[in-house]
């Protein structure tokens, strides 16, 4: 649909008159960043309040954007910090695959290990396989959601 949202927020609505449109959603972006005074300032005290560390600092900023940011769900949070991390504006990443509350990875993860495991412990488990594959959290994330789709026969992923 042109000029439409991708998959992921089809049901969205660009109303700038709707209490969770578009407009809302961005001013509430927007107090998210000012409360700290600027995005540099958001992520340098994340990552001062996580010791130094990128993982913890990413943690911060993702539980602070579920609870600032309207209609920034798990998938939303997590891509963007992680481009964040990507672009270089921010020394952060995620230390997990955040399945938790997910519908396509978390069910990629259950294929994968095969079971209904727990989210916390399918997580664990994807942290560890990454450390044989270290391609990185977003990578695995993602590469397990689009799998699951169709396991037994490779269809690309397009966007």
């Amino acid at each position: 649909m042109p000029g439409g949202f991708g998959n992921h927020r089809k049901y969205e609505s660009l109303s700038g008159h709707s209490v969770n449109g578009t407009g809302a959603v961005v001013g509430s972006y927007v107090n998210w960043v000012l409360t700290a005074g600027s995005h540099t300032a958001l992520a340098q005290n994340a990552i001062a309040e996580a010791g130094g560390n990128r993982q913890g600092a990413f943690d911060r900023l993702y539980k602070s954007m579920a609870a600032s940011v309207l209609r920034f769900g798990r998938l939303a949070r997590f891509d963007y910090l992680t481009m964040l991390s990507k672009l270089g504006l921010a020394e952060i990443e995620p230390g997990s695959t955040y399945v938790h509350g997910s519908t396509g990875p978390l069910r990629g993860a259950r294929q994968l290990f095969g079971g209904k495991y727990a989210a916390r412990e399918l997580d664990h488990w994807l942290v560890e396989l990454d450390r044989e594959l270290n391609v990185g959290m977003q990578v695995l994330e993602d590469a397990i959601c689009n799998w699951q789709k169709s396991p037994s026969k490779f269809v690309p992923f397009r966007g």
